[in-house]
């Protein structure tokens, strides 16, 4: 495999969206001999996460702009910009932005390959809540479990 070095900006990198947060890959499994994922994350405010844990990847957060209310294992802590969490597999937790305005974070998920197929596989899928002009949603959960993550709520 031949591996290079590779250089990206603010907002670039490949995009994906989930719900309203958009994710731009700064470094994939590809880039990285699998060993981990890098992504940023721009977070509207009462955006984020619902509470899960994984036991296939441990998961580290570096917030860079804004405010974020975090759970970790049963506590509640609000980091802003400059603030980092590690959530090793296993641990419950969950995250949301506070605003005012948007949030950034950068989500470091070791190894790799796991973080990005499932958001490769949650963002090819068209969530919606179901409906008789659309038909039936997409098991959220189904899909989390296939890649070692269960959401709590």
């Amino acid at each position: 495999m031949d591996i290079q070095a590779k250089l990206f900006g603010r907002d670039e990198g490949k995009t994906m969206r989930i719900g309203r947060m958009t994710f731009h890959y700064k470094m994939m499994a590809e880039h990285t001999q699998g060993a981990y994922t890098v992504v940023e994350a721009l977070v509207p405010p009462e955006s984020g996460s619902g509470l899960h844990r994984h036991w296939s990847y441990d998961e580290a957060a570096l917030v860079t702009d804004g405010k974020f209310k975090c759970h970790i294992d049963g506590k509640q802590t609000t980091l802003g910009a400059g603030e980092s969490i590690y959530w090793p597999r296993g641990a419950i937790h969950k995250f949301r932005s506070l605003g005012p305005g948007n949030g950034r974070v950068l989500f470091i998920c070791s190894p790799g390959r796991m973080f990005e197929d499932f958001f490769a596989q949650v963002s090819a899928a068209p969530i919606q809540t179901g409906s008789a002009s659309y038909g039936p949603a997409v098991d959220f959960r189904a899909i989390a479990a296939q890649h070692g993550i269960e959401f709590m709520d």
